[in-house]
């Protein structure tokens, strides 16, 4: 082995001071990937510092024991232009000093506005920083204050990882580097009983109750679809500002007496194993995970057609079933889903096979990759 193969072998086996960053880890798709990603890295042998900003209480996903976590709980909403200004300083001045104590060798950090705030707490001469846009950027708005400033930031970040290549086309003009990063789904350690599934006549939906998840849309398409067949009831697992309005929509349609907000429920796979239907109706997504792991329990899921995530995991009319976004579509697809029973049945079983085409570990592996290389890099003179 050349000397240089053996160098850069040898520094693939030492493992890496990583803190991680993330608003907190108090439900949705993207703490859950934090967590799980975090917590898989210590196994590989990195000392990992999970930062978030909140204070840890209401966490609603595990990471392992060997994950450092450093709650700065400063995530409360200023109220006035001068209470957030201050709020910004304090929190960029606790991320900075979280920084100093944990000397990382590279940050990684979730979620747009949780990017923003790193980048500009953090020194362009210290350790590199690696963000994740975990929505689509494209859609997902800050206002524009905050869309200037990121891309103005983003150009700071060592790289930053884009979850679909329509995400990523987007953020190149304002970006050094881009890598694209699908999500991963775990494997499941239940499945769909269909008979009883069938048999319950459920549709489920999972997420944020917020407008852009697009459960008012849901709510709609689900009382037109099944005015013929009152069995059916609507489950949407998740918590958010649009409780309220989403339960007097239901009442305002006739389907209170159908309709359920369970809040959010972990572990998941259990009650939505149950489900007849998974439908996710979002008018932008990122990676969704609650499509994933719907799609791993054996659930046949029909989805709006997002061509930042959903269009990458579904393969309409094999795996899943992909709709026009918006209540036509939505109502259209449910109502053929509802009554061709077989066809439903067929998506569900084959969408089991998206657990090997989104592993864990070919995830973990590539962050794994791309963290080391930006290390590399970065301490390279210049």
């Amino acid at each position: 082995m050349l000397a240089e193969e053996r160098a850069a072998d040898d520094a693939n086996r030492v493992g890496l001071s990583i803190a991680c960053c993330i608003h907190s880890l108090n439900g949705g798709g993207a703490e859950r990937v934090m967590a799980g990603l975090a917590s898989r890295l210590t196994e590989r042998g990195h000392r990992v510092s999970l930062i978030t900003f909140d204070d840890g209480r209401s966490d609603r996903h595990v990471i392992a024991p060997s994950v450092q976590r450093v709650p700065i709980a400063l995530s409360a909403d200023a109220k006035g232009l001068f209470a957030k200004f201050r709020q910004v300083r304090t929190r960029h001045r606790a991320i900075a000093d979280a920084m100093e104590r944990l000397r990382p060798d590279v940050v990684l950090s979730f979620c747009d506005r949780t990017n923003l705030d790193v980048l500009m707490a953090t020194d362009p001469s210290g350790p590199p920083v690696v963000v994740c846009e975990r929505s689509d950027p494209a859609r997902q708005s800050l206002g524009p204050f905050w869309n200037a400033v990121r891309r103005h930031q983003y150009r700071q970040a060592a790289t930053v990882v884009a979850l679909t290549e329509t995400s990523a086309s987007y953020l190149r003009p304002f970006s050094r580097s881009v890598a694209v990063i699908p999500s991963a789904v775990d494997r499941p350690s239940v499945t769909s009983n269909r008979e009883q599934a069938c048999a319950r006549k459920r549709i489920a939906g999972v997420g944020r109750l917020e407008p852009e998840k697009g459960f008012d849309r849901l709510l709609v398409a689900f009382a037109q679809a099944t005015s013929d067949d009152p069995q059916w009831r609507l489950m949407i697992y998740g918590e958010g500002t649009q409780r309220d309005a989403l339960l007097a929509q239901a009442s305002s349609l006739g389907i209170n007496d159908r309709f359920e907000l369970p809040g959010w429920v972990r572990p998941l796979a259990e009650p939505l194993s149950q489900a007849t239907l998974f439908c996710l109706p979002s008018r932008y997504e990122g990676f969704p995970s609650a499509l994933l792991e719907a799609m791993s329990l054996g659930v046949p899921s029909l989805s709006v057609d997002c061509e930042s995530g959903p269009r990458v995991i579904i393969d309409h009319d094999r795996d899943g079933w992909l709709v026009e976004s918006s209540v036509e579509g939505l109502r259209g697809g449910i109502e053929t889903l509802i009554t061709d029973i077989r066809r439903r049945e067929a998506l569900g079983r084959a969408g089991m096979g998206i657990v090997d085409q989104f592993d864990w570990d070919t995830m973990v592996d590539r962050y794994e990759r791309l963290l080391r290389e930006v290390v590399r890099e970065h301490a390279v003179p210049r």
